[in-house]
């Protein structure tokens, strides 16, 4: 099958690489002594190249120590809000921040979300080695009274908030 496709594709460059013929201004033409080229030599034989064998074994492998396959982590959150009121809580991943220093999540990173009651929320988070800050919000059900709104460096051994 791939020698068939060789001699199609090779046969195929010859045709479309002799250009065949010129056609055009006849009136300026001058005849030019043909030049006899070489007959084109024959497909030299693909030679497949046979990849070295190692002859490591599984019991040859150096593990570094400290190295952990594991690439997730619990990580705990604590928040203790001064409040009596049902809020609504969401923590994100990634976010914005604007000029004038306003902090603007990004919808689609958004790790947890749900109701607290008194402020009050424990909880544990599947974090990763690229997670470096978290966006904690916190709205009140009435709109006039501003949400409450903090970035926080990801630390293993948990987020404590309080205010």
């Amino acid at each position: 099958m791939m020698k068939s496709l060789y001699v199609t594709l090779f046969s195929a460059a010859l045709l479309f690489g002799c250009g065949g013929g010129g056609g055009g201004d006849d009136a300026a033409s001058t005849d030019t002594p043909a030049v006899a080229s070489p007959a084109p030599a024959a497909p030299a034989t693909p030679v497949e190249t046979v990849p070295e064998v190692s002859t490591a074994k599984f019991e040859d492998l150096v593990i570094p120590d400290g190295f952990d396959l594991i690439t997730t982590y619990d990580m705990p959150i604590s928040i203790d809000l001064d409040t009596s009121e049902p809020m609504s809580l969401s923590i994100y991943s990634d976010f914005n921040i604007a000029d004038d220093g306003t902090i603007m999540p990004i919808a689609g990173s958004r790790i947890i979300s749900g109701q607290i009651a008194n402020g009050d929320f424990n909880g544990v988070i599947a974090a990763t080695g690229s997670l470096k800050n978290l966006l904690i919000e916190a709205w009140y059900p009435d709109p006039n009274i501003p949400p409450f709104q903090t970035v926080v460096p990801v630390n293993a051994d948990g987020i404590n908030i309080s205010n």
